[in-house]
């Protein structure tokens, strides 16, 4: 699951780092090149033009800064993170509620609270000493604290599938499952069967985010070849359509 993890966050960040990469030299180094002779050409030149020789000065000028932008930016939220309890909470649920991502660290957190949850209550743990301590598979501070709510609840003499239930943050399947549990006296097989759910469907969400990610970087880099093109090939044929060529 730790692999998985790595996995979902590793790639997209990579990919994302050498789009920036790609697309700060080429703004930097390549158009400049091609675009010089745009500026001593005598002619009305398009906004997209413009706004291309105008990006391309500023990635030339202020590279150094486009590049480390994210590594700084990452750096400050990790220790703002540490530090900020408030934002961390705040991140967190923002995380869990974001597309895409938001569902695969649900189910992330499901699968691997599940399994450990089941695995301490097949050991003859009693039920609330087992979700305290499969707490602490999960790290989104949201979800630790519908699960503190869950312990409370289960202290009080509600049943587990009406505590997961009135946190609002589990998916009614584990909630449908754990009350199947309960009721046929069989809790462990119905978690093993949650975490045999979750643990597959995290392998395909993972894959299906990756091939979402990859087209979607491809269409950006794309884009940015296309507007090149057209930034400097557009003028120069309009140039020629001026002189009667």
């Amino acid at each position: 699951m730790q692999i998985k993890i790595r996995k979902a966050t590793r790639y997209p960040m990579i990919l994302t780092f050498v789009v920036i990469i790609t697309i700060s030299v080429m703004m930097g180094v390549v158009v400049p090149e091609i675009t010089d002779f745009l500026k001593e050409m005598d002619i009305a030149l398009p906004m997209y033009t413009v706004a291309l020789i105008a990006t391309s000065s500023f990635f030339a000028e202020y590279w150094y800064y486009v590049i480390s932008a994210p590594i700084v930016l990452f750096v400050m939220y990790k220790v703002m993170r540490k530090n900020m309890p408030g934002f961390a909470y705040a991140m967190d649920k923002w995380f869990l509620k974001a597309p895409v991502f938001g569902e695969l660290i649900r189910k992330i957190s499901i699968a691997r609270f599940a399994q450990t949850f089941g695995a301490l209550y097949a050991s003859g743990i009693d039920a609330i000493r087992a979700l305290e301590s499969s707490k602490k598979t999960v790290t989104n501070l949201y979800l630790i604290e519908s699960l503190d709510n869950i312990i409370e609840s289960v202290k009080t003499g509600s049943s587990l599938s009406e505590a997961f239930k009135n946190t609002g943050e589990f998916p009614s399947l584990v909630i449908r499952m754990l009350r199947i549990g309960e009721e046929s006296g069989e809790l462990q097989q119905t978690l093993e069967q949650v975490t045999n759910f979750y643990a597959n469907d995290v392998d395909e969400s993972v894959g299906n985010m990756i091939t979402m990610i990859e087209p979607t970087l491809t269409f950006v880099i794309g884009g940015m070849l296309l507007w090149i093109a057209a930034g400097v090939f557009g003028p120069v044929y309009s140039s020629f359509d001026t002189m009667g060529l």
